[in-house]
Parts: structure tokens; sequence; C-alpha cells
């Protein structure tokens, strides 16, 4: 078989078997990653056979992707191409599999550490204080994050029944994405047994409304419902974490996902053991030995 054949695979062709393969995948992955990643591949797709329908081969295929979109997302919708067409193949839908290696070529970004950076303890508490000075209504949802080092959308879940009735545990086993309606699991499926040191039990005691109902979420938004964390990092968290860093309180602005890096990174510093911490925030010990070890160790530099 010549290459350009083993190549060969027509756009409807393409579609009809990433709408079976996304079908197939839907009752194994979180519902946020259908509609978000999944969806927005079929929209590529969709788009590519409105704007070049002629096209019928993965290697033009590719090439148009380059084209109409950066590298990244072109070497993605490759990567998902490939997973469906060998899917396919593996199903006996199609003989053979025309995205095989097809994506190898285009190189993977290295991820910026910055991505990883973490405040400081000072840096922290100055941006308590300040929430508690300027906006009230976000700093039990501020220090919550910075406490536990809960992903926002695993905090945004949380509800009363999540909660021991003595503040000493919280049950972390879901997710609430803001683009979703309904919660689901977290980000790697991992559930934990968090254990509350005194400061979270009185944090908690004091969070917990009289009355208030089992299901009743532990941080509901300002109108009642959910907590919007997309909207409150829009127009609290960074305008007043870039303001403390206009007046020199922390150094640089990071958005509130960076809470959970400094919980990761001081809990190490601290002396916490890695599988602990693993456990404690469900990430990997690879993911917390390549990006979190290194920079729990104070470095001085001498004058030299």
């Amino acid at each position: 078989m010549s290459q350009s054949r083993k190549r060969a695979i027509s756009l409807s062709q393409l579609l009809e078997l990433w709408s079976k393969y996304t079908a197939f995948r839907a009752g194994q992955l979180a519902p946020s990653t259908i509609k978000r990643d999944y969806r927005a591949i079929e929209r590529r797709l969709i788009k590519l056979s409105n704007e070049a329908p002629d096209l019928g081969d993965a290697i033009s295929i590719r090439d148009w992707l380059l084209a109409n979109y950066s590298h990244e997302i072109t070497r993605r919708t490759l990567v998902q191409f490939n997973a469906a067409t060998k899917w396919a193949m593996n199903s006996d839908i199609i003989e053979q599999n025309p995205f095989e290696g097809v994506s190898s070529q285009i190189r993977k970004p290295r991820q910026s550490e910055r991505a990883w950076v973490a405040f400081t303890i000072p840096e922290r508490d100055v941006i308590i204080q300040e929430f508690a000075n300027t906006y009230l209504p976000g700093l039990a949802w501020v220090k919550f994050l910075f406490f536990t080092g809960c992903r926002p959308e695993e905090a945004a879940a949380l509800r009363w029944e999540h909660i021991a009735s003595d503040y000493r545990e919280i049950l972390i086993a879901e997710a609430f994405p803001v683009d979703m309606r309904e919660a689901q699991g977290t980000k790697n499926g991992k559930i934990t047994r968090f254990p509350c040191n005194l400061r979270l039990q009185q944090f908690l005691r004091l969070q917990h409304p009289r009355g208030c109902d089992r299901n009743d979420f532990v941080f509901p938004g300002p109108m009642g419902g959910r907590f919007d964390y997309h909207n409150f990092q829009t127009k609290h968290w960074k305008p007043t974490v870039k303001s403390l860093r206009d007046r020199g309180y922390v150094a640089f602005y990071l958005p509130q996902y960076h809470a959970r890096h400094t919980f990761i990174t001081e809990a190490l510093r601290a002396g916490m053991d890695v599988a602990e911490v693993s456990y404690l925030c469900r990430v990997s010990i690879a993911v917390i030995h390549k990006h979190y070890l290194g920079r729990t160790r104070m470095i001085t530099v001498p004058e030299f």
C-alpha cells in the first residue's frame, strides 16, 4: 500500500469517527473535558470541512491546521485525531490509522516554570489582610484556598455535607467547573479526607451559618448559588493583587490558582512528607518532585 493511500481519510469520515470516539470516551472522562476539549476539536473539524472540503489525507489536514492555528493547538488536535483513528482501527471500523506519527514532528513547547510559582508566607498574609480590608465577601474564599491548597473548582463544589460535624475533616471528592451545570469528580478522580488543623477548624466554625442545610454550599456566591471563581478572579483577585504588587507588598502578580502552589510549597518546606502532600492535594509525587521540591530550598547568594 502506498504511503498516500495509507494516509487517506475524508473529512466526512473523520467527522463521523470523531463523533463516535467522543461518545465512546464520554463515559470515561469528566463532562468538562468533553465539553471543553472534545467539542473544541469538533468545532475545528467543522471549520476545516467548511473551508477546505476537498482535503482527503492526514498530511493535508495537518498542513491546513498549521496554517490556521498555532503549532500547539495543531499538535494537540492531531494527537486527538490519532487517538480517535487508532480507536477506530482497533474497533474494526477502519483498516489503518492515517494519523499515526503525524503529530510527532511538532514539538511540544516547554511549560513555563512561572506556572508553578508560589507566594511567600508574608505575601499570603498581606493578600488575606487586603481582602479583609477591601472586599470582605471574598475573604473566606481566599483563606480557604491558601489554607488547603484546593483547586478553585474543588472549593466551589464543597457543601456542608462534605465537612465533618466536628470540623476535623473535609471530604474533597468533587469539582464544580464554572462552565458546568453539575458537579463532577476531581481533576484526576482522586478523593481526599483532608484533616483540619486548629486554624482550619476555627475557620470552618466561623464560616458555618446557623441553621443552614447540609446541602448548602460552603462558599455561596454573593447572590446565592455557587461561587463564581472566574468572576472573582477577574473582578476582585486580579485588581487586588496587582495593587499590592504596585505598592510593593508582593513581588509579582500571580492568579488565585497560585494559592494552591503556595500551600504545596510551604507544606514541603515545613517538612511534610512528599506522599502526604501528594495525597492532600491530589497531585502526583512525580509532579511534586519535578515542580515543587526545588522551590522549597532557601537560597542565599553570598557577595563575592
